[in-house]
């Protein structure tokens, strides 16, 4: 008889702890609660295990009034500090396109001063050539009336 009292009382505080253990996991909302009360089950001292766990995981953090305002500030903040990141990109972008439109018209501006270089050479070359031309035929013409008289 007292070995099957031993056997009915050590069941019993077995069973007791997996109660414990499933009224305590329901009521902290612990994740792996079914794993917990069986583990609790068929090895008792994990128990033990399961109550430091639970007053580690059981804990929730409770933020008084102005911290919750604070955290909502820093989410804001940082928010707008992306919002802000990303509109620098795109200015960045965009100045990096305006310069490169703006060094192809520099480009552009040397070809056409080319142009025009070249343009007033020839221009100048012509005058040349056609002055002389002038000259020839003025030194003709004074030639001819020396000549004549």
């Amino acid at each position: 008889m007292p070995d099957e009292i031993k056997l009915i009382l050590k069941y019993s505080v077995a069973f007791l702890l997996v109660y414990y253990v499933y009224r305590d996991s329901k009521k902290k909302n612990i994740r792996h609660r079914n794993l917990w009360i069986i583990f609790s089950l068929l090895f008792p001292p994990m128990t033990i295990a399961y109550l430091l766990y639970s007053t580690l995981a059981g804990k929730e953090v409770r933020l008084s009034s102005k911290q919750k305002v604070d955290i909502a500030i820093r989410t804001r903040a940082a928010e707008h500090k992306k919002k802000i990141a990303i509109e620098r990109e795109s200015m960045e972008k965009a100045k990096e396109e305006e310069a490169k439109k703006n060094h192809l018209t520099l480009e552009e501006i040397k070809k056409i001063k080319n142009e025009r270089i070249e343009a007033k050479k020839k221009r100048l070359q012509e005058l040349e050539e056609e002055r002389r031309y002038q000259q020839e035929e003025n030194a003709k013409k004074m030639r001819m009336s020396s000549h004549e008289e």
